[in-house]
């Protein structure tokens, strides 16, 4: 069976239609048409989304400098003489050791710090032991069997009087470890004691 003649012409045609319109493009360089535009070109880029900051989100800072350390110089404490310390100190002895004490004062131009001192370095001489022993009152009980407590509430020069002496700060630390070497508890008995053993005229009995 013989095709038609037209056929094949018509068949031709489209063929070369296609190649010149279509395909050719593709390798002559030439910019592409119709549907096949969009294929032939390259992608273009897809812009990327920033991330947002979260909400409480900690932000990163840049790292402080540190500043430079400043020392702090002390200025050093003013010099301080001692008898600038001296402060009034007072102790109660007897009514006896009282008047004999302000009998001195009026006699001599002692101060009655002076006397004080006078006192104190008259019981060191002869002993702390002794003049503690002898400024004891024998106790009320006694017994051969069991030891009696030593009692120093009664002693020899105390009493409700109140004298007063100014000792620095240096004099008094000289005179707490009197106290202490003695076997006395405090300032008051101590003083009591000395003093009745140093005065002039009649000791307590």
């Amino acid at each position: 069976m013989t095709p038609p003649k037209n056929k094949k012409t018509s068949d031709q045609d489209d063929e070369q239609g296609m190649s010149d319109e279509g395909v050719g493009n593709l390798f002559t360089g030439g910019a592409p048409s119709g549907a096949l535009a969009g294929w032939a070109a390259p992608p273009s880029p897809v812009p990327q989304a920033v991330p947002a900051a979260q909400p409480g989100a900690a932000v990163a800072r840049p790292p402080a400098v540190p500043r430079p350390t400043q020392e702090l110089v002390e200025e050093p404490a003013p010099l301080v003489s001692d008898a600038d310390t001296a402060k009034p100190v007072g102790f109660y002895v007897s009514t006896n050791v009282a008047n004999r004490f302000r009998k001195l004062r009026k006699q001599s131009d002692l101060t009655h710090t002076q006397i004080v001192f006078l006192a104190v370095e008259a019981a060191v001489e002869k002993g702390l032991t002794q003049v503690v022993e002898e400024a004891r009152r024998a106790p009320k009980f006694q017994s051969k069997l069991f030891a009696v407590a030593t009692n120093n509430t009664d002693l020899r020069g105390l009493g409700p009087v109140q004298l007063q002496y100014k000792p620095t700060r240096a004099q008094r630390a000289v005179i707490d470890g009197l106290v202490t070497e003695a076997g006395l508890p405090d300032h008051t008995k101590f003083l009591a004691v000395v003093l009745d053993q140093y005065l002039p005229g009649r000791r307590d009995a």
